[in-house]
């Protein structure tokens, strides 16, 4: 178990201890009869099918309202207007993965890489695609404003979001109403190693002990979800200042289980002891993912009434919304945990969710979530037909075999976008991965605290990538 003293001086040499991806996998036990803990090493196949149900469920909710379906009241139609929950779902997921590397530093079972590597990873990742999107978006949806500067910085910079009066109705341009949840990741993208180099601080400092250093960080993290609520109150008083709820503070909470998650999965990796409570919990909750859906699904049937807003774009009060945000921290915790806390091999849960159709889905699904609104315009324009804003209604059937229709050409033009645009990008890091991380080993000591990094009121060098699920590809 590593040892720190207050400024983090001895966790710097600590070796940064990891599983091989060769780990025996499936058994209860493993041959020494310890419990194995969660796998934090290499890619999660099954993570991969997570993110293409959050991905369609998101691309469900934008062709029912383009349908009209959406606003029924029916219960089939609170269902699709709910589909919004893929949202909090790849927040979660993004919380996940991308703090794990500062969870894993301070607990002394990882090294700290340097945060440039983390943002050359973010932006080759994110970047081309998306502007290539918001280019055909702009000049083929929204011509009228494709000579303004304004416009093309607001969505090439991922700032339409601090637009409080703007040309557009809705969330966004059309074509570009879903990417407010976008810039708010980015928003977190930027705000993570700040994040991280204060809870890292705080989790290490005056103690050696890992059980110490994991709860502070979930206090920690807990704190950061509660700031999401505080700041949704702040939205109705003194006065409504509701275009706010599409920034990073409002969604802070839709991150914090993630963040939690890698906490508790780097906790059970760094303590050594055969059964530590902490990888019996992990390995009851792996085991208990139906009890954990069910979880998910009855807070899920409780989103799907009044209690959580309207069912359309009617605003909803502050305690409709308060209830929304904590249902819709609830269902990303029961469902994404069962699936983080696996120790790998072959289980019913990852031969689901990691086959390879999942995992192809899973792959694409960043694509499948830019593509949406242009293949939704697209196949409506193609087929002469109306939508619900100009005059059009469209029944279950009708739905559902327009859902099918945008889902095989938005899943066609995510593969081609993938592979033309977003797959070289990822190469082009990697070409230069070597060079940015020479000399920087699995068994590099950590930088220690207070070392260049990171400015010196955060007192602490940032992590950012690991040798575990690659980043560059979530």
């Amino acid at each position: 178990m590593p040892t720190s003293s207050g400024n983090g001086a001895e966790l710097a040499r600590a070796p940064a201890r990891g599983y091989p991806d060769e780990r025996p996998a499936g058994p209860e036990h493993g041959a020494d009869g310890a419990i194995p803990p969660p796998r934090i090493s290499g890619h999660q196949d099954w993570l991969d099918g997570l993110r293409a149900i959050g991905a369609f469920a998101v691309l469900l909710i934008h062709v029912a309202s383009e349908t009209g379906f959406a606003f029924t009241r029916s219960p089939a139609s609170w269902v699709a207007a709910r589909g919004d929950v893929g949202v909090p779902i790849f927040f979660t997921l993004s919380g996940l993965l991308l703090f794990r590397p500062w969870a894993r530093y301070a607990l002394g079972n990882g090294g700290a890489p340097d945060v440039r590597s983390y943002s050359i990873r973010r932006v080759l990742r994110i970047v081309p695609i998306y502007w290539v999107v918001v280019a055909i978006a702009i000049l083929t949806l929204n011509r009228a404003h494709a000579r303004s500067p304004s416009t093309w910085a607001q969505y090439l910079l991922f700032g339409q979001i601090y637009d409080r009066h703007p040309w557009w109705s809705g969330t966004g341009a059309p074509g570009l109403a879903q990417m407010w949840s976008l810039s708010v990741e980015v928003s977190f993208y930027a705000l993570l190693p700040v994040l991280g180099a204060l809870l890292a601080m705080v989790a290490v400092r005056g103690t050696p002990d890992v059980a110490v250093r994991a709860r502070r960080m979930l206090a920690g993290i807990a704190i950061l979800a509660a700031v999401s609520f505080v700041f949704l109150a702040l939205l109705y008083f003194p006065s409504r200042e509701l275009w706010l709820s599409a920034t990073l503070p409002r969604s802070l909470c839709w991150f914090a289980p993630g963040m939690a998650l890698a906490v508790v999965t780097a906790w059970a990796n760094a303590d050594d002891r055969p059964a530590a409570p902490v990888r019996a919990f992990c390995r009851a909750v792996a085991s208990s993912a139906p009890a954990c859906w069910l979880i998910a699904a009855l807070a899920f049937a409780l989103a799907c009434t009044p209690l959580a807003g309207p069912e359309g774009f009617a605003a909803p009060s502050l305690w409709q919304y308060a209830t929304k945000l904590a249902l819709y921290t609830i269902i990303p915790a029961a469902v994404v945990a069962p699936v983080a806390f696996q120790a790998g091999g072959q289980t019913w849960l990852t031969a689901v969710l990691g086959n390879p159709v999942m995992r192809f889905l899973g792959k694409v699904s960043y694509g499948v979530f830019l593509w949406q609104f242009l293949a939704i315009y697209a196949l409506f324009n193609g087929l002469g037909l109306k939508d619900v804003f100009h005059g059009g209604y469209y029944n279950a059937i009708e739905t559902l075999l327009l859902l099918a229709a945008t889902a095989i050409v938005t899943v066609v033009l995510a593969t081609l976008g993938y592979y033309l645009i977003e797959r070289p990008a990822q190469r082009l890091y990697r070409r230069y991965r070597p060079q940015a991380r020479e000399g920087r080993g699995p068994d590099a000591a950590a930088a220690p605290f207070g070392a260049p990094g990171v400015p010196a009121a955060c007192g602490v060098t940032v992590p950012a990538g690991e040798p575990g699920q690659d980043p560059a590809k979530d």
